[in-house]
């Protein structure tokens, strides 16, 4: 676990109790390292400790846990698990609220959720940085290809 609940309580200034804070993080840390694929590596390196990727696993952890939360909420209450936009009672229509497009999937909706809520802290640290180099980039400055 790279974030503990107190780096997320006292320094990020989160909400979640603790519980709900170790059911979400796995999650989290498991989507930061989806977008930081071949630079993961930074994430098993306990000397490198960066607080952007600190602060951008703590606000995945809120992203994750208000979209499960939420959708959680609404399906115990009988419903699909969508927000309700609109209902009418007289022939019993029901408009769902919805910020997917139509054929996105949940899983893919809330990838986009985290990645947006984990970019702003993630782009100050380069690690977002695709930029393909070579070891002699200092010699002959082939890194841009």
């Amino acid at each position: 676990m790279y974030v503990d609940y107190r780096f997320y309580s006292d320094v990020y200034h989160g909400t979640l109790d603790q519980n709900s804070f170790n059911k979400y993080e796995p999650r989290a840390e498991a989507y930061i390292r989806y977008y930081l694929s071949f630079k993961a590596s930074v994430l098993d390196d306990t000397a490198n400790k960066i607080s952007g990727l600190q602060l951008a696993i703590c606000a995945a952890i809120d992203a994750v846990a208000y979209q499960l939360i939420q959708k959680d909420s609404r399906m115990v209450s009988g419903g699909s698990g969508a927000a309700i936009k609109s209902e009418t009672n007289d022939g019993y229509a029901v408009t769902y609220a919805i910020e997917q497009v139509d054929g996105e999937t949940e899983d893919s909706f809330l990838r986009k959720k985290v990645y947006d809520a984990a970019y702003m802290y993630l782009l100050s640290t380069g690690l977002l940085n695709r930029k393909v180099g070579c070891c002699y980039d200092y010699k002959c400055g082939c890194d841009y290809l």
